[in-house]
């Protein structure tokens, strides 16, 4: 039975010669032949590599960020959380809490669209989109949506102040809907419900 040693080639699975000097631990990698490869393999070129370790890109392009150093992006991150606080604060009928908050998500927003874009090399390539934009769109959305309903509710609260306080004093419900003579109908559906 022949042995590696009679080949030319060293079994890398054999323990190493008798007085030996030791050898630190390092990983095995395939090294090429110095004939240029065998005639059953993969040529040189094609020959499987280590991989590599550490953090992979994200395939895609990135998508712009808002950077908290930029005064601009501040202000447009403040304008969204601005204007989704007022809306939500309307829908839940604190108007008098969602009424300031509109107002600084619309005036932050404005703010923000008002700024002069960085000026460019060549004034015939597109422009990129500048993050703060679309948050500040957003939160002027909001925003006013917000401020429209807060204004509606204020308005209603102003115009028909004396049936308000014919609702809120009135102990039975005979008494409610006897304050809804003078008001239209769909005030009286808003604040007491469809009639039964």
């Amino acid at each position: 039975m022949s042995s590696g040693e009679d080949s030319g080639e060293r079994n890398p699975f054999a323990p190493p010669p008798p007085g030996a000097p030791d050898q630190p631990w390092s990983p095995r990698v395939p090294q090429p032949p110095a004939s240029g490869g065998r005639p059953d393999g993969p040529p040189d070129g094609e020959r499987p590599q280590p991989p590599q370790w550490g953090p992979r890109p994200e395939p895609g392009p990135q998508g712009p960020r808002l950077d908290l150093s930029d005064p601009a992006h501040r202000a447009a991150r403040n304008a969204l959380l601005s204007g989704f606080a007022a809306l939500l604060t309307a829908l839940f009928s604190l108007f008098w809490i969602s009424f300031p908050l509109a107002l600084l998500a619309v005036w932050y927003a404005v703010t923000v669209l008002r700024a002069p874009a960085e000026p460019v090399s060549d004034p015939f390539a597109p422009r990129p989109v500048r993050p703060q934009v679309p948050a500040a769109l957003s939160a002027l959305l909001t925003g006013g949506l917000a401020l429209v309903m807060s204004l509606g509710a204020f308005a209603l609260q102003f115009a028909y102040h004396d049936y308000l306080d014919c609702v809120n004093s009135a102990i039975t419900k005979e008494g409610v809907h006897s304050c809804g003579n003078d008001v239209p109908t769909w005030v009286t559906t808003l604040y007491e419900g469809p009639a039964e």
